[in-house]
């Protein structure tokens, strides 16, 4: 039905009991809607609690009531599962019988148990465990163990089966008798205490088997009198003040809990209603938001600021279904209860890990959804890097939201060398216009925790893919990897399954979601100071400037890592290409900008052999500085990487370098070319002198210069062009401090590192081989003036063997 696709839908369910009532608001698309009603019909469909359930909208009564007819008859029909109820019970209490396996199964049996009936089973296992660890104890603190225990276990009863825990209760009481004679009799010895004990566990194995057919009884009678979930919903409409004064007004000492899946535009005003009209005396409130969680660092920090005051942080509840996924939890609890593995995952043993949710659906149907989002803020702000912080953070803590927010504030912030990102060929049919809205991503980062020194995380997503991917791959020095599968839902380590042996298969996200904030327990969900950690790194990766690839076989892309570059395995060789055309009077090539970073390195490694081929001396290489450079070094790492490439020969010199603590274009050089490839000599790398104190002495490097290149020239040179003209740190109006024959040391007017070193144009025009690189969208209008005539210090450029690489989008 059309009118089902348009729904602004909140689900609202009313617990009505004396101190607790229950609210639950969302709306929903088709698939969510599917899913969360399923998953809240799981949570209470076998409850026997007073519980009304409303399907609201802001339609009318009728209209809301078609789109809830719909959705409820669309709900799998519920059977209690009876045989299996009665069988884990029955192993359960035969188990209780066994006194020397007590310990080490009981545990399992019940855990077994209430897993099975969707309740945590955690608390049964710490209830029973602290029991058996008191035995050999005084027996008066046996007797108030067990007592604890008995009231625990008949609540947790109440939780499980409804009033069927009454008739659990038939052979409680007697259990809890047993125990105040025993506890009387103060046994002399730990035997005499076992023996004790081991009766008594006898007498409730006896006494079990009428209580279990009196529970089974109840429960079918349960199922026969009404009280199913499609029976408690009716439709309430909720679109106005007004609406929410009314539903509101009678409420008093009691908890609500809204559950918002409805456009984060009207967070903040559906936030502002239920404040205003709920928040009445003795009234504790909770409200559930899905992601997104704003557009950005600087939204999401108006909404968090604006909830936080409107409700509190303390009853805000942040929903990623991803960390819902049943293998999504076995991740912690592998990593917490199992040594061997957690032991594996550090800087010592990991190579590299990879976050990956590829998808072969592509946008057609909420392509004007996803153009406003696209990949990093759909997929990779949010799942992507939850699953990477439940890999990476340390467990073991007391608050692991603290330990994910260390993680993530660990996170370097990636350059544009780092990011490949694309669109496949048919997205912009789909989205009706022309759109940079990129459908696929691949980011490289790393962390400065000593944990994690120097191993690359690597997330990618994508629509359009050749196939599903979803998983996150630990890869080991040793050769072996930990893998974590979501379809088939699968974590092994070499191949050997880590589930446990009660793992089925994946349940419904959104189950174990709405338990959660059914429980007020946060811990394995999104809070706010790690999603606004996690929009700090990303705002960073979304304004990089950073090339679109465009390209009809996006779905066999494929990215591979190099060093601590991205490079997309579809890029032709450029050597096998005729891109080279003329500008102002010299060789040009056009192309994108990723092609190009690849044509100059390509250039670099031609030229390197070609001279090492006329002359048994060395290379001498000249690299700018700036952003552009990396994109060579990127090309050059993956280059060396599979063919070989004589560095040792290879003496490396820098163009420029700004008077400034951080030397940056020397910084850039030593960690993204020099320390990536082992053949590079250090001594054959040339930094310009740079203290502290700023500018070291020009004379210096001309000195090392003319000793160790006897023929005084370079024979390959990498220059970059500013939006003004200037090429290495030659500008139109610099001031001259000092300078030698080939090198200059120069204040230029500009607001940042005004002193800077450089070479000049004589040394420039004297090399075998220039090569001018020229990209950004900020350098269209310099490149059409030079085009037309216009002088700019880059005119002084001359030289038979010089070509501009030219982004292809410039022209």
């Amino acid at each position: 039905m059309k009118l089902i696709n348009s729904i602004f839908l909140l689900l609202c369910i009313s617990w009505v009991q004396s101190t607790t009532k229950f609210v639950l608001l969302g709306s929903l698309g088709d698939l969510a809607r599917k899913y969360l009603w399923a998953a809240l019909e799981e949570n209470l469909w076998n409850t026997d609690l007073d519980v009304r359930i409303y399907g609201a909208s802001r339609h009318t009564s009728s209209e809301g009531q078609i789109l809830l007819d719909e959705i409820l008859k669309n709900l799998p029909k519920r059977s209690l599962p009876l045989d299996g109820l009665e069988k884990k019970l029955s192993s359960a209490f035969r188990k209780l019988s066994d006194g020397d396996k007590i310990i080490s199964e009981s545990k399992d049996m019940a855990n077994v148990l209430f897993q099975k009936l969707n309740v945590a089973g955690e608390n049964i296992q710490h209830g029973i465990s602290g029991l058996l660890k008191k035995l050999n104890q005084s027996p008066h603190e046996i007797k108030d163990d067990v007592s604890q225990l008995f009231e625990f276990v008949s609540g947790v009863g109440q939780k499980v089966l409804g009033n069927g825990h009454k008739a659990l209760q038939n052979f409680l009481p007697e259990f809890k008798n047993v125990v105040d004679d025993f506890a009387k009799k103060s046994p002399k010895s730990s035997d005499e205490l076992m023996k004790t004990i081991k009766v008594l566990l006898q007498h409730s194995k006896s006494r079990f088997s009428e209580s279990k057919d009196a529970a089974v009884a109840l429960l079918e009678s349960m199922m026969k009198t009404g009280t199913s979930f499609q029976s408690r919903v009716t439709y309430l409409q909720l679109k106005i003040d007004d609406n929410y004064a009314e539903f509101c007004k009678d409420m008093s000492d009691e908890q609500l809990i809204f559950y918002l899946s409805i456009p984060p535009s009207a967070y903040i005003s559906v936030t502002e209603m239920i404040a205003k009209h709920c928040k009445n005396e003795g009234v504790k409130i909770r409200i559930a938001y899905e992601k997104p969680f704003g557009y950005g660092l600087e939204s999401a920090g108006k909404l968090f600021s604006s909830l936080d005051r409107l409700i509190g942080n303390e009853n805000i509840y942040l929903i990623d279904h991803y960390l819902g996924k049943s293998i999504t939890q076995q991740i912690s609890l592998i990593r917490n209860s199992n040594k061997e593995i957690e032991s594996l995952l550090n800087k010592d043993h990991v190579h590299s890990i990879y976050v990956r949710l590829l998808e072969e659906v592509d946008c057609e149907g909420r392509a004007g959804y996803y153009d406003k989002s696209g990949v990093f803020r759909d997929m990779l702000q949010n799942h992507a890097t939850e699953l990477l912080a439940l890999i990476t953070a340390d467990v073991g803590g007391p608050d692991f939201s603290a330990a994910k927010l260390k993680l993530l504030n660990s996170l370097s912030k990636p350059n544009q060398h780092q990011v490949v990102a694309a669109q496949y060929h048919s997205y912009q049919a789909h989205v009706g216009s022309r759109s940079s809205t990129p459908t696929y991503a691949a980011v490289l980062f790393m962390s400065d925790m000593s944990r994690w020194e120097n191993v690359p995380f690597i997330m990618m997503s994508g629509k359009s893919q050749k196939s599903d991917q979803k998983d996150v791959e630990v890869n080991f020095k040793s050769g072996g990897r930990l893998h974590v599968n979501f379809k088939p839902p699968e974590i092994n380590l070499n191949g050997k399954s880590l589930l446990p042996e009660t793992f089925t298969s994946e349940k419904n996200p959104y189950v174990t979601s709405l338990h959660n904030v059914i429980r007020g327990d946060k811990t394995l969900l999104p809070d706010m100071n790690t999603v606004l950690a996690s929009w700090n790194v990303w705002d960073h990766v979304i304004n990089l400037p950073k090339s679109l690839l465009l390209h009809p076989d996006h779905r066999n892309m494929a990215v591979s890592r190099h060093g601590k570059f991205l490079i997309a395995g579809y890029t032709e060789n450029p050597m096998e290409q005729e891109h080279v055309k003329f500008f102002n009077k010299a060789f040009m090539v056009s192309d994108h900008e990723e092609h190009l970073y690849e044509h100059v390195a390509h250039d670099v490694v031609r030229v390197i052999r070609g001279t090492l081929e006329e002359s048994d001396g060395d290379v001498h290489i000249a690299v700018s500085g700036g952003g552009t450079i990396l994109g060579v070094y990127k090309y050059l790492v993956a280059y060396t990487a599979k063919n070989s490439v004589p560095w040792e020969k290879v003496h490396i010199w820098q163009v420029d370098e700004r008077c400034a603590i951080d030397h940056a274009n020397a910084r850039d050089l030593k960690k993204f070319l020099v320390e990536e490839v082992p053949t590079i000599l250090k001594s054959n790398v040339h930094f310009m002198p740079i203290s502290e104190a700023g500018c070291g002495d020009i004379s210096k490097y001309q000195e090392e210069f003319t000793t160790v290149n006897s023929d005084k020239k370079f024979n390959y040179i990498i220059l970059g062009l500013g939006s003004d003209g200037h090429t290495a740190s030659l500008f139109q109006n610099s001031i001259l401090i000092s300078e030698t024959t080939d090198f200059k040391h120069v204040e230029v007017d500009t607001s940042t590192s005004p002193q800077r070193l450089t070479v000049n144009f004589d040394l420039i025009n004297r090399s075998d081989w220039v090569s001018i690189l020229v990209t950004g969208s900020g350098k269209r209008d310099i490149i059409r003036s030079i085009k037309e005539g216009e002088k700019y210090p880059v005119s002084n450029v001359v030289n038979d063997q010089l070509t501009w690489f030219i982004d292809e989008i410039l022209l």
